[in-house]
């Protein structure tokens, strides 16, 4: 099969290269106009208000999710590969453990939300989000915001914040997609929207499944059997307006995941029953409200969330005698009040109260000749109060001030104190703007953290665990040398302490340390009236202050590369990401050894073609040259995969 397909790369590059040629000279051919400028978006998380791009200090990156692959409603690669300053890991093709690195820090020190209700594991050891449970159903965009960010969204934003903003209907419509490819993998979509005067209802419905690779890398001895992973969700959004100034919105979701996994990367991890299940409910209530003649608005917003994973590895061939199972359970709860006052046209102060109340239990067996081990945390529970006070204002046309402070309230280890200042100056002379931002983070310990109970090694909770803080600033300047040429460049730089760390004899302490740093730089330009070219780059030092070591797993450079153009009914998107060296460490070998995964480069096509106006059909080509990389030592990753498919408006 590697034979066959690596015959046919080059004939499909050759007609890549062809078709690129005849739709550049056809799209030129057409541009009878200057190119179009490039469009500024509006953005709500950076600042809670509905907010034009161009007068954001925050670093932020959107991802509008009709222009995504298809297949990346399940897939988080798709939508974080090569965004400035984000780096993003998984184990396998599907279904394997994910990270996400925000400028270097670690994946927990994000807070990932469905139109601001927080999706963050609370059962998890260190409060992290369970990228099995990815899901863009009903998505309209996703807003990647960069920096310290607990000032609006309290814990866990010391690195930034990846919101998924549901969009509302204007029209009725329903579509209908599917795709099959490589390694048997399907996926199906149906969604629908209805929209009456004062009243709409969407739906969608999604079910993925692949029979995957193997999750520890086959290229080494021992791993052959591949690990499927499968996902069905549903998602409800309505939305009633009473009278024009008032309106309640409610959604619901509900997933079910399916993963299959192996014992650990590397030589002989294989595993051929090892299989964890997932569930997640998600539920969020808004109501909005505006008074005094507009000038008081007011966001209540509730919300209800309840997660389960259940993990099973029976003894097998492979491991006769030897087996596990594991329970999680958890439950969060939380209520939002958000008061937006409209001071004046250019000033606006949003105060707010939420309380956040999480709960969280688990039990784990382990068996094997040399005994068995049984761990179990009963249920705990935790609460945060927040207060928080942010300031918008524009004292002229051209700078745009934005400064905020939160109290926050924990019963163990009391009260958190977080700030945040931004400014953006409008320089129209030289079509430049300049942003700057500093703030500061903190982290409460997960409830793992704190309450775990004693192993045979010693303590493993610490009740008297403070929470994790940081302090960073960023500065940079977006230039638009033309109407449809812009450049961003930025420098930042975060330092963190109280990291929480294991130790074993001793439990979790209160006792790293570590440094972000580096640069974040975006190209968009427009070639044509069709065509136009978008590029992503960032160089990252991240580093333990205490062992003077570089942050696993984090390349010192990467970037991206993507190119569009359509021509009538025909549109072609490529992209090309690179992905530096990095350090990681063998754990299959004793003692653990540190290695170094090598660079590489990965190419991407998409070819997309309207049959007709309801109908649209692709075929979409990952890792085109079948480059062969790691990006976690031992774990495996996908040669090329091929998948086609369609689009259908009902």
């Amino acid at each position: 099969m590697k034979r066959n397909l690596s015959a046919r790369l080059p004939i499909l590059l050759s007609l890549f290269l062809c078709l690129l040629s005849n739709l550049s000279a056809a799209a030129l051919a057409d541009d009878e106009t200057q190119p179009p400028k490039i469009q500024h978006e509006i953005v709500v998380t950076a600042t809670r208000l509905e907010t034009p791009v161009k007068e954001t200090a925050s670093a932020i990156s959107l991802v509008q999710a009709e222009k995504l692959p298809p297949g990346a409603t399940v897939r988080p690669e798709s939508v974080f590969a090569g965004l400035p300053g984000i780096f993003f890991i998984q184990t396998g093709l599907a279904g394997g453990s994910g990270s996400l690195f925000i400028r270097g820090a670690n994946s927990e020190h994000a807070v990932f939300m469905i139109d601001g209700l927080e999706l963050n594991d609370p059962v998890s050891p260190s409060r992290s989000f369970n990228f099995n449970l990815f899901n863009l159903a009903l998505i309209e965009r996703v807003e990647v915001l960069r920096g310290p960010q607990s000032t609006l969204y309290g814990s866990d934003a010391l690195a930034g914040v990846v919101n998924m903003v549901t969009a509302d209907p204007e029209k009725n419509e329903a579509s209908l997609s599917g795709l099959f490819g490589t390694f048997r993998t399907g996926q199906g979509n149906f969604r629908l929207a209805r929209v009456w005067p004062n009243f709409f209802l969407q739906a969608e419905f999604n079910t993925f499944t692949t029979a995957g690779i193997s999750q520890a890398g086959s290229r080494y001895p021992g791993n052959s059997e591949a690990d499927g992973y499968s996902q069905q969700s549903l998602a409800l959004k309505i939305s009633y307006r009473f009278s024009p100034d008032f309106r309640l919105n409610w959604q619901t979701r509900g997933l079910l995941g399916r993963a299959e996994l192996d014992t650990f990367g590397g030589p002989y991890g294989d595993d051929p029953n090892s299989l964890q299940k997932s569930r997640f409910l998600f539920n969020r209530l808004e109501l909005d409200g505006f008074f005094l003649g507009h000038r008081w608005q007011q966001k209540l917003v509730f919300g209800l969330e309840a997660g389960r994973r259940e993990n099973d590895n029976p003894a097998d061939t492979a491991h006769p005698d030897e087996g596990d199972s594991a329970l999680y359970r958890s439950r969060l709860f939380k209520i939002d009040w958000q008061n937006n006052f409209f001071l004046a046209p250019n000033h606006t102060l949003v105060f707010g109260v939420d309380f956040r109340q999480e709960q969280g239990s688990s039990s784990y067996l382990y068996f094997s000749p040399w005994g068995n081990y049984e761990s179990s945390f009963p249920q705990k529970t935790a609460s945060l109060l927040g207060l928080y006070l942010q300031d918008q204002w524009k004292p002229w046309k051209r700078l745009s001030l934005t400064a905020g402070l939160r109290s926050d309230h924990h019963r163990r280890f009391g009260r958190a104190l977080t700030f945040r200042a931004a400014a953006c100056l409008d320089l129209p002379e030289i079509g430049a703007r300049l942003k700057s931002t500093v703030g500061s983070g903190f982290k409460a310990p997960s409830l793992y953290q704190l309450f775990a109970p004693a192993d045979y090694y010693g303590p493993v909770g610490n009740p008297d665990l403070q929470p994790e803080r940081n302090l960073g600033w960023d500065a940079g300047i977006e230039k638009e040398f033309s109407d449809s040429l812009a450049l961003s460049l930025t420098y930042f730089e975060t330092r963190y302490r109280n990291l929480i760390q294991f130790y074993f004899g001793s439990g979790y302490q209160n006792v790293g340390r570590a440094i972000s740093r580096g640069l974040e730089a975006s190209l968009e330009a427009r070639l044509f009236k069709n065509g136009n070219i978008s590029a992503g780059w960032t160089h990252l030092s991240s580093r333990d202050l205490d062992t003077g070591s570089p942050l696993l797993r984090r390349p010192e450079d990467s970037f991206k590369v993507s190119f569009n153009l359509s021509h009538k009914s025909i549109s072609l998107a490529a992209e090309l990401n690179y992905i530096g060296s990095r350090l990681d460490v063998d754990y299959s070998s004793y003692p653990p050894q540190t290695v170094k995964l090598k660079a590489a480069t990965i190419a991407n096509l998409l070819l997309s073609y309207d049959l007709k106006e309801p109908l649209t059909l692709f075929l979409h080509v990952q890792n085109l040259f079948n480059t062969r990389y790691e990006l976690v030592y031992g774990y495996g990753s996908p040669g090329t995969t091929i998948s086609t498919g369609f689009k259908l408006k009902l």
